[in-house]
């Protein structure tokens, strides 16, 4: 049975009271006028601006748009011109069925205003059309990744592309999905990854996202890269404006960790940009999609103990993950040194954080302070993002990156040439500190400030038995990166596949192992230790 496009508003609706967006006059195939209204989630149509509104469309995700273009004739096969923008097409689609769509003709301003309008709330119809594809970058079990440019204005993205079927047939598929995308699109940060715009075939979801080349914070690591102070301190600065951007939304990522903190360019600590956002959710959801979440040794404690599948936390779990990454970037250490994926968990449970290590103790007093902060296990006790950037340690650094000023970056030449000199003129402690981990690191392959090549293969080998997965298949899936861009917002591993925005999380039984399983998982680690040991 065919249905309407546009429905009668319904009597809750308070659409007077909300804030209109955009409005604007069009012309109908039928060559009458009419009058948009656009709203932060719905469009109400009229005959004029006097009249009485009485039908409203509902921006959801069976809704898509369609820019209309005048014909071209194309000169030749490579001919990828694009004809005059004349029009939108808004389309109501369930299933493989497109149950109606209406026609609205304008000024190409005009409907470029509506297409920006929409594009940041809903999915636009057809891709082939709109880009130059040039190369597979990446390529996985339904999915696969492209370098593109959009033909109108020649930007370069990565394009992820997948099957609706498969992606809708995992376990709550397309919940997920609209989560994601429904998040992504509030998110307006330069240290978060950007998501420019969604497409969509009869068969396939083609996702537009920032293209990232400076690679994960895992893989800088993973390269033994010494980071200075101010290095450490740019980083933190990023993923804390980027989180308190979300924070201030009452957006919580819950799913921090080294391989989600990637660069826009290599050897620039202050273009770190946060990436994968399959398990955020906003604070107040009546209940969370996935409720005990993310990568075992980064959760935060009120998250890993939940047991009230409708139970709470806050956005300042978040603050707790990068606690643990900012130990770790200081330290060389991690917090929960599990040789297990057990012990990992268990350690994790108790959130009791060790601050009298060797490795910890030529760490400046600032530093050290902001640490214990951001590690406190009482959520209510714990520093927020927007108090962590006014911390002494941080405060310079953030406003030198807010007023675009600083551009630190890895010199092979000189590693602490200009830095130093900046260090000294910021803290006598950060440069005392510097030196003691450049000096450690000569005489000790293990030292401050490094992660040991065992520890990192043992982190790796613990997530990859956290294949209790319930991740959004939107962005999920191992991409396999083929050649050239080493990442596209997704960290390697160490087989060289890359796990494009994988977000491995934990289910309610997956703190429960059955007896069986767990011996096999201590049988794993038992000989791998042996090996590397």
């Amino acid at each position: 049975m065919k249905k309407n496009l546009y429905q009668s508003i319904p009597q809750d609706l308070k659409w007077q009271e909300d804030k209109i967006i955009l409005q604007s006059q069009f012309k109908k195939e039928n060559d009458k006028t009419c009058h948009l209204l656009g709203f932060d989630n719905y469009i109400i149509i009229k005959k004029d601006y006097k009249q009485e509104a009485k039908k409203y469309i509902r921006l959801d995700f069976e809704i898509k748009f369609e820019i209309l273009r005048e014909n071209v004739v194309k000169k030749n096969e490579e001919d990828d011109s694009l004809g005059q923008i004349k029009g939108i097409s808004i389309i109501k689609d369930l299933g493989n069925e497109t149950i109606s769509q209406s026609k609205y003709f304008g000024g190409e301003k005009v409907i470029k205003q509506w297409r920006d309008y929409l594009k940041n709330r809903i999915n636009q119809w057809q891709f082939h059309q709109m880009f130059r594809v040039f190369k597979k970058i990446g390529k996985g079990n339904f999915a696969s990744v492209y370098l593109a440019q959009k033909i109108e204005d020649g930007k370069k993205m990565a394009i992820k592309a997948f099957s609706k079927q498969a992606a809708f047939e995992e376990e709550n598929g397309k919940q997920a999905i609209v989560n994601e995308l429904k998040i992504m699109r509030q998110l307006n940060n330069s240290h978060i990854m950007q998501m420019y715009e969604v497409y969509e075939t009869q068969n396939s979801l083609y996702v537009a996202l920032e293209l990232l080349e400076g690679g994960s914070l895992y893989d800088l690591i993973k390269e033994k890269t010494l980071l200075s102070t101010v290095q450490i301190q740019q980083i933190m600065v990023g993923i804390l404006q980027g989180l308190n951007h979300m924070h201030q939304m009452k957006i919580m990522h819950r799913d921090l960790k080294l391989e989600n903190i990637l660069f826009k360019y290599q050897k620039q600590m202050d273009s770190v940009v946060i990436a994968d956002f399959g398990l955020a959710t906003n604070v107040n959801e009546p209940v969370y999609l996935y409720y005990r979440c993310g990568t075992p040794g980064y959760v935060a404690p009120e998250v890993i103990n939940m047991k009230n599948m409708k139970g709470h936390y806050s956005e300042v779990c978040d603050i707790f993950s990068l606690g643990l990454v900012f130990y770790l970037l200081l330290s060389g250490k991690q917090a929960f040194p599990g040789k297990s994926y057990t012990t990992v968990v268990k350690q994790n449970r108790e959130a009791k954080i060790d601050f009298n290590i060797k490795q910890l103790q030529q760490v400046p007093n600032q530093a050290m302070d902001l640490l214990q902060k951001m590690l406190e296990k009482d959520p209510s006790k714990r520093i927020s993002a927007a108090d962590c950037l006014k911390h002494p340690f941080l405060v310079e650094i953030n406003n030198q990156m807010n007023d675009d000023s600083s551009n630190d970056s890895i010199d092979e030449g000189d590693e602490f040439g200009e830095v130093a000199s900046r260090m000294c003129a910021l803290n006598e402690e950060t440069t005392k500190f510097d030196v003691f981990r450049r000096n450690a690191i000569i005489n000790s392959p293990g030292s401050p400030g490094i992660i040991d090549t065992k520890q990192l293969k043992q982190q790796k080998a613990i997530d990859s038995l956290n294949q209790l997965q319930m991740n959004s298949p939107l962005l999920n899936g191992k991409i396999e990166t083929i050649d050239s861009i080493p990442n596209i917002a997704t960290p390697k591993n160490k087989q060289g596949q890359s796990n494009f925005q994988q977000s491995p999380n934990i289910k309610p039984s997956q703190f429960k192992q059955n007896l069986p399983q767990q011996q096999i998982y201590d049988k794993i680690f038992q000989e791998y230790s042996q090996k590397i040991d």
